[in-house]
């Protein structure tokens, strides 16, 4: 068995920080020996359900900061990035940074599902122990496929079938030995894997998971869907998110939520029928993510105002400061220091929509999207689309979609794929006092650069922009 914990060397081979230390697992720092050790791995909630979606959220559509707010945002390397990420500008990392990275952090979690993979496999176990074992092999498959698939859409191009073979993907390690070479793969195959090891994680896993920190089979198939959505095969899409209604179908009915409370939800989603997995963006954004805190961001004007009287998400989801402006509030993981990044059925519900639509199935799509709202508004005001125009009908469910799941990490790479469409093309604007940036639909910047210390360790090749 190849060893595990932790030298500075295999940590920048993999990770390149010093942030890769940050978590210590519950088997402290030996060789895991036992099933025992490898399920403590997975259940490190501090390592394993956080998710790589922080420069996405940075740089998507939902938040802006005022040009005070900008000024005085903190300096030094791990603040600088982000405020460079803000404005998209061409050069992101200086060097040096070492506080919950997508890439450093992401790649973590891959390496200790690797390490899972590979020790599970040596083990000997008893005929008792083989089903858990199978079990903790699909989470395992599962988590890596959930963190190359989120670092793609910060890493990698927008997925177009005509050219994934040739774009760059990313570095797929698939066993724990960070002493191997591994370039950048194709983005097709990167795509492949992903999907490969989530096909094998739906034969292995449950039903009903113990707890939401741990994938089931729903979850399993609401992220393949999602994946197929990214990768414009509607057809695929439609049938996996069919399967996972199928197995997971309940909505929370946001006429029980008291949208009074600082935050509507309840803490780690317990008791929210609607979260299939739960991850976050980071369990400590006061301290390493903080312009996605209230002190500094602000919820964009056009977003707030895009939902209707009656709506209930409104009231659910943000809150008016003391400078009249907006914050989020609405979490399903509900603390005040992270933003819920996982799989929940709404918006299955919605991705299921939008696929018949663009399939030519009106009645289905209605179907979908009417339940949800159904689920949203108060009573007295709800009045379900009877919408039978195709462009009209897709037109209302991309809006309903950016709604819905606002601030969850989807928005970046729904900007991303819809940026294929002339129609649904967007321009990205900041205003600071008298400078304007903007982020162009299908420009390089879309995709972020790669923290330098990774590609001097890795050898990997750059991303352009």
């Amino acid at each position: 068995m190849k060893y595990f914990f932790f030298t500075l060397s295999a940590c920048l081979l993999c990770a390149c920080g010093e942030s890769f230390l940050d978590t210590r697992p519950s088997v402290r720092q030996r060789v895991p020996q036992s099933l025992a050790d490898y399920i403590a791995l997975l259940d490190n909630t501090g390592t394993m359900s956080v998710s790589s979606h922080a420069l996405g959220m940075i740089g998507s559509d939902e938040l802006y900061l005022t040009e005070p707010s900008y000024n005085t945002f903190p300096t030094g390397v791990n603040h600088n990035y982000q405020k460079r990420a803000y404005t998209w500008e061409k050069r992101i990392f200086e060097g040096n940074e070492s506080s919950k990275l997508d890439w450093n952090d992401g790649y973590k979690r891959i390496l200790w599902a690797n390490l899972v993979l590979d020790g599970i496999g040596n083990l000997s176990l008893s005929a008792g122990d083989k089903a858990v074992a199978e079990q903790a092999r699909g989470i395992a498959l599962f988590h890596r496929a959930w963190n190359y698939y989120n670092l793609a859409q910060l890493f990698c191009p927008v997925y177009e079938e005509s050219s994934a073979s040739e774009s760059l993907g990313l570095p797929l390690r698939l066993e724990p030995d960070l002493t191997l070479r591994i370039g950048r793969s194709s983005l097709k195959d990167t795509y492949r894997q992903i999907i490969k090891d989530l096909e094998v994680a739906k034969e292995l896993l449950p039903v009903n998971a113990v707890t939401t920190y741990r994938p089931n089979k729903a979850a399993v198939l609401a992220l393949l869907s999602r994946i197929y959505l990214q990768m414009d095969d509607y057809q695929h899409a439609y049938e996996y998110a069919d399967q996972c209604l199928a197995l997971s179908n309940e909505l929370l009915d946001y006429n029980t939520v008291d949208v009074n409370k600082p935050l509507s939800f309840t803490p780690l989603a317990v008791g929210n029928p609607e979260v299939l997995f739960l991850t976050t963006l980071s369990g400590q954004m006061t301290i390493y993510l903080r312009m996605l805190t209230t002190t500094y961001m602000l919820v964009d004007n056009d977003l707030y105002n895009s939902y209707e009287d009656g709506d209930i998400r409104r009231e659910a989801y943000f809150l008016k400061n003391s400078d009249e402006n907006f914050n989020f509030k609405g979490s399903y993981d509900a603390t005040s220091y992270s933003y819920f990044t996982g799989m929940a059925t709404d918006e299955v519900y919605l991705t299921k929509a939008e696929c018949a639509v663009r399939l030519g199935d009106i009645p289905t799509a209605l179907a979908a999207v009417n339940n949800l709202r159904k689920h949203r508004f108060l009573p007295d005001t709800f009045v379900a689309w009877d919408v039978r125009d195709a462009d009209e009908l897709l037109d209302r469910i991309l809006a309903e979609r950016r709604r819905e799941l606002v601030f969850r990490g989807v928005r970046w790479e729904d900007l991303r794929r819809l940026n294929k469409e002339t129609k649904y093309a967007k321009t990205l604007t900041r205003v600071l006092g008298d400078r304007t940036f903007t982020l162009e639909p299908g420009s390089n910047r879309y995709i972020w650069p790669i923290p330098l210390e990774a590609i001097q360790v890795g050898g990997y090749e750059q991303n352009e922009r």
